[in-house]
């Protein structure tokens, strides 16, 4: 079975409508849905914004059904010359707001007991690399980093940048997926599409005005890549 998370309704609504023999379960505190896309088991979860809710949404996810891949899609800030509804997919996620490196020989954004990043199934990526050029969308491969804030400027997250070159998406739950995922061995996939751009002055606006549209960029990619696992 294939677990799908999403942070916002607008990131999971068309995925929804994708699913076939649609249910609807509940586990603890989330909301599943259960069926079939493109022939494959899948189970689509609403995790909330944040790293919080989206560790423990994960955690319910894996504790609660038989999932072989977790693949999390949905928008995200952009940077280092990636545009409105580019895709970001990621070689390795993490955490932008952790910051330890004063009590020992951690890099910026390494929690103690981890590695610095947590690194996505190579083969759910290329396959995912396989359906952007097929699609023919625009895309990068790099790192994606988290953190608690909407960050608007790269001011905010100059520490993480200078450790690692390439961090193309800026956003506020995936390296906690991708932690628990990698806590639990299970394999996953993340990718964003652009909403917005940093240091952009029109970033807010931009976000409202592109975000329906980069949430649909991410469920087509979402129904072919399923197609294929």
């Amino acid at each position: 079975m294939i677990g799908i998370i999403g942070a916002m309704e607008v990131e999971i609504n068309t995925i929804k409508s994708q699913i076939d023999d649609l249910d609807k379960v509940k586990k603890g505190i989330r909301t599943f849905y259960t069926g079939s896309i493109s022939g494959k088991e899948v189970v689509l979860v609403l995790a909330g914004i944040g790293k919080v809710n989206a560790a423990v949404t994960t955690t319910l996810l894996l504790e609660h059904f038989d999932v072989t891949s977790v693949i999390n899609i949905g928008v995200a800030g952009g940077q280092n010359g990636v545009k409105h509804k580019d895709v970001v997919i990621s070689s390795e996620v993490l955490y932008h707001d952790v910051d330890v490196t004063k009590f020992s020989e951690y890099k910026h954004g390494q929690l103690p007991g981890s590695e610095p990043t947590y690194i996505a199934d190579k083969t759910l990526l290329n396959k995912t690399k396989s359906i952007l050029d097929f699609l023919q969308y625009n895309y990068k491969v790099g790192r994606i980093a988290s953190g608690d804030q909407f960050v608007y400027s790269k001011e905010t997250i100059k520490e993480v940048n200078s450790e690692y070159s390439d961090i193309y998406a800026i956003e506020m739950e995936s390296a906690a997926i991708a932690h628990v995922a990698t806590m639990y061995n299970v394999p996953f996939i993340i990718y964003r599409s652009i909403s917005d751009i940093l240091d952009d002055e029109n970033q807010a606006e931009d976000f409202d005005k592109f975000v329906e549209a980069a949430s649909l960029n991410a469920s087509k990619v979402l129904e072919k890549l399923i197609g294929v696992i």
